[in-house]
Formats: C-alpha cells, structure tokens, sequence
C-alpha cells in the first residue's frame, strides 16, 4: 500500500469509531457516559396504528374559590408534543401547555371565574392571510379570544371574535353555569385566524354537572371518556401543515384562504390512531367533532379491516349539544358536523377479548357530492377499544337513564320568523372567494336584532353543495324541520318547498346549539333568546367558513 493510501485508510477507520461504537454498544465495564441513541422515526404516512394509548385530558385543579365561584388560570401555551411514539415532537399551541387542553368541571348554578392568559410568541405558526377580514393590518398575526362553545354566558364573557387579545394581555371571563348539563367545550375564536388557531391546537372541554346527572348512576370516572374527534397533516418531520383547498381539491398560493380543510391523519385526544383498553361493562363517551370541516359518520365495528363487512356493535345516545334528551336512542351510526357533540352510552359487555373499531364512513367534503373523483380521504378508522381488561369491582353498575320529562318550546308562541340564506361567491376560474349569510360579511352592521325571552324561528336556507353545521352564541335551540325547496324558482325570488316536511331525527329531538343545514335544504329551528342582553354571533362552525365570511352578528335587547 503506497504512503498516500495508507493515510486515508487510517483516516477512514478513526472517522468510522463513532459510527462502530453506536452500533454495536459498549462494553459493560466502561463507565463513561455516551449519548444516548437518536430514535428512528417514520414519515406521517407509514406510522403503526394502534400503539399508542388514548390520552384522557385531566380536570383542572381551581386556583381557588371566592364570590364568583370557582377561580381557574388557564395559560395559552407553545409547546412541542408528539402526536404518535413513531413522530419527532410537534410544535403546538395549547391552554396550560396542553392539547387538547385540560377539562374545566363546573356545576349548574355554581359559577366559574376564568382567567385566560396570552403567552404565545409573537410569530404564528402558520402563514396568515391578510386578505381575510379581521387578518388585515394593522391586526397582529398572533391574537387569541376563548369562546366556551354552548354556554349562556354575558356578552362580554362570550368571547366575541372581535375581543381578541396579543402576547402578554389577559382577559378575565364569568361563566354564571345556569344552565342543564351538558358537554360544552372551548376554543379559540379570534376574527380572521380561528381555522389556523384551533387547528394549532386550542381547544379543550367544559363538563356542565347538576344534580339530575348525578342521580342518573350514569358511568363515571375511569368510566366517562371524553373523545375530541379531529385531522391533521403533518409534513415528514412531524410538524403540523396547513393546507386548505378550494371545493374542486386545488391548493390556493401558499398561506391564503379557500374554503375548507381535510388532514389525512384522525387524531382523538391528540394522539394519532390510539387505542384504549376497556372492561366488558357500560362506558359513557362523551364525543365532540371539533374538526376543522370534516364531517364524522361514526359507528363501532368489530371487523378486522375497514375493507370487511362491518360488525356493528349498537349504543345508545343519551345527550346531544344543550343536555340529556327525553330518553336514551338506540343507534347503530351516528353523524356529526363540526362542532356537535354527542353523549353516547357504549356496552362492552359481552365483548371480553375483542377489539372494537372506532370507524367514519363520512366523505368529504360532506355530503359527498363528488364521488365520482373524490379529492380527500376518507378516515375510516380513529381509535381502537381494546375489551380486555378484567371487570373490576371498584367501579359502580351503572344503568341506562329512563325517559324523562323534556319541554318543548311552544312554535305558535314564536313572534318572527327570520330567513337565512347561505351562499357562496365564486370567482372567474369558479373559485370560492367567501361565503355568506344574506350576502353580507361579518363587518356589516347588525341587521338581526331580538327581545330578550322572546321566542323565534330562524329558517336556515342553504343554497350551496356542502352541508353547514349552524352555531348560534348564547342559546339553545330545538329543529322544527328540514325541507327541500325548489333551487330554480328560489334564484327568481320564490321560496317553493318540495317534498315532505322532515322532522328531526330522535336523537336530534332536544337542545341544540350546532344544527347542520344539507344542501339545498331549509333547516327551521325555534329559539328563545334567554339569559343577557347585548351582542352576541351565529356562524357557520366550518371554521374556514366562519373566518371568511359566513357569520353574523346579532343583538339582544331588554323585551320590556
């Protein structure tokens, strides 16, 4: 070997220590730290289903209590987590640093006292678009406003899209709980960014309790599962993407707005694919769709594959959005829009050693209304129920609610009828540049202005191809019917029914705040206008729909 060679080939074997070291460990007598091995990770798209177990977020512990009933810090948080063990850490926004954010439990007639707290960076996660109203300079890019979703609260503990506050402000909201219980829940609600803010992360659920839920021997404790339903992509180094598309699947020019937002991966509790062991006994889910603009047709499968013929397993829904329905609703699948939330009674019994599969069938864009090339997946299946732990007996029996006594609001008592019509506006090549409610945006002035304990009904008249989840801030209300209507003599001004009037579905038939309007439909609801006077929205809860521009502001006024 010539002198020139042999030096590169000590060169090589002292560059390739490291490397050998590494490989093959070291030996049991050296005593010398070395670095720990860097995990192996996978792209998004090759990870392990059903490795991970489901995370259950934690109450909140009150800071204390005073006058104003329970005293609760909640911190808006940057933070890194992994979504999946086979993933780096994932940059995400979060109330104290979580995601979702921890459970807030209140009881009914008992108030709460939040004060929520800015401390994010000063640059967003993700592009902002300007052209977006409210996203306009001079606001800044990072800015947020927490709305609890469903609670009837005053005005200026609402949340209001426009109340935002920066890095460093806090803002201190009263939730007076007087209200039945229920599976309420909160997140961000800034003007112009609640699609990019929500999907970094800020959300978390607000559990209502009275005393009627507790004589009910509903499951409780390691027995009652909340379950956040979403979607995210992730690029291959496990960092969030958002990428919104126009209706026909095409991309907009990076960080500007289109219509709606589908993440190829389902994430519940904010784990990737997560399975949860159970006990061949009752459990209590209480699901909530917070996804972006997915749509979930959701159903609990004992197949192997989502390719098999599915092996149903029923449940039963005993509570919706506002509360407990009349009686318990045997059901083998079940839909939620964007923001609806279901209180589901599961039975395992029976089931010991097998494996139950949390699936969707939901297409999307919903509902579906171009199979033929469909431009986003389908998440057929979101978590495993693994039945195979032993039946404790620490754990009380618990037993389905009997029918009990519901009110119905009186629909000749309503003293207006309102009508909305939701559309969307195109451009020259056919893409969406916003949709509306009545042709108007968010920043024109209130046109809808209500008496304070009057009762209405509010006529939701969808004139697109999607189906909209509608949100109204501080009511509750209950679906009168859903109707088709002829599309070509609406154009020339006529509002013609078609078809049968449809009432809604039994496990639809209580309080609701969050309704879905199907294409080309009329959605009536009844509503009495309770609790505070002042402003308050409606929206679409497609949160890419409410940032640009379907919602509205309403006012609320003393009825004497």
């Amino acid at each position: 070997m010539n002198p020139t060679k042999r030096r590169d080939f000590i060169k090589l074997c002292i560059a390739s220590v490291p490397a050998l070291v590494c490989a093959q460990g070291v030996d049991a007598n050296d005593k010398t730290p070395h670095a720990a091995p860097q995990p192996v990770y996978r792209k998004p798209g090759s990870l392990e289903r059903y490795i991970d177990p489901l995370p259950v977020p934690k109450p909140l512990t009150p800071q204390g209590t005073g006058e104003g009933g329970d005293r609760f810090r909640v911190r808006i948080l940057e933070f890194t987590r992994q979504l999946h063990s086979q993933l780096p850490p994932t940059r995400l926004w979060g109330f104290e640093g979580q995601y979702p954010g921890p459970t807030i439990e209140a009881l009914r007639g008992k108030p709460v006292q939040v004060q929520w707290e800015n401390h994010l960076p000063l640059q967003h996660i993700f592009q902002v678009d300007p052209g977006v109203h409210g996203a306009m300079p001079p606001a800044p890019a990072v800015r947020t406003v927490p709305h609890l979703h469903g609670s009837r609260s005053p005005s200026d503990s609402d949340g209001l899209p426009e109340k935002w506050f920066t890095p460093g402000q806090t803002a201190r909201y009263h939730y007076p709980n007087n209200q039945a219980a229920a599976t309420l829940w909160y997140h961000d609600h800034a003007v112009g960014i609640t699609r990019l803010n929500v999907y970094a992360g800020l959300s978390g659920f607000y559990l209502l309790r009275d005393d009627e839920e507790r004589s009910m021997g509903l499951p409780s404790g390691d027995y009652e599962i909340p379950l956040l339903l979403q979607d995210r992509t992730l690029d291959d180094q496990g960092q969030l993407v958002y990428s919104p598309t126009f209706d026909d699947g095409q991309k907009p020019s990076p960080g500007l707005w289109a219509p709606e937002l589908f993440g190829d991966l389902p994430v519940v509790n904010g784990a990737i694919y997560p399975y949860l062991k159970v006990e061949p006994r009752r459990y209590r889910l209480r699901v909530l769709n917070g996804a972006n603009s997915r749509f979930f047709n959701l159903f609990f499968n004992l197949a192997k594959s989502p390719t098999d013929i599915p092996s149903l397993v029923p449940f039963h829904q005993i509570g919706t959005d506002g509360g407990f329905l009349p009686g318990p609703v045997a059901l083998n699948k079940l839909l939620l829009g964007p923001a609806e939330r279901a209180d589901l009674m599961v039975d395992f019994s029976g089931l010991s050693g097998k494996t139950v599969t949390l699936s969707n069938n939901a297409p999307a864009p919903f509902p579906g209304w171009d199979m033929i090339t469909p431009h986003h997946l389908t998440l057929y299946e979101l978590m495993q129920f693994r039945v195979t732990l032993p039946l404790s007996g620490n754990g009380k029996s618990s037993s389905m609610p009997a029918p009990r006594a519901f009110a119905r609001l009186d629909e000749s008592a309503s003293v207006a009828t309102r009508d909305f019509v939701l559309s969307e506006r195109m451009d020259a090549q056919g893409q969406s540049t916003g949709v509306f409610i009545n042709g108007k945006g968010y920043d024109e002035p209130v046109t809808e202005v209500v008496k304070l304990g009057s009762i209405e009904k509010w006529r939701f008249i969808n004139t697109t191809e999607d189906a909209h989840p509608m949100h109204l801030h501080l009511v509750q209300f209950q679906i009168l019917e859903r109707r088709g209507f002829n599309a070509v003599a609406f154009r020339n001004g006529a509002l013609e029914f078609v078809g049968a009037s449809r009432p809604p579905a039994a496990n639809e038939a209580g309080w609701k705040d969050t309704a879905i309007v199907n294409p080309r439909e009329v959605l009536t609801i009844v509503v009495r206008f309770e609790g505070y006077t002042g402003r308050y929205v409606f929206h679409c809860h497609m949160l890419e729909h409410e940032d640009n521009d379907m919602m509205r502001p309403y006012e609320v006024v003393s009825g004497d």
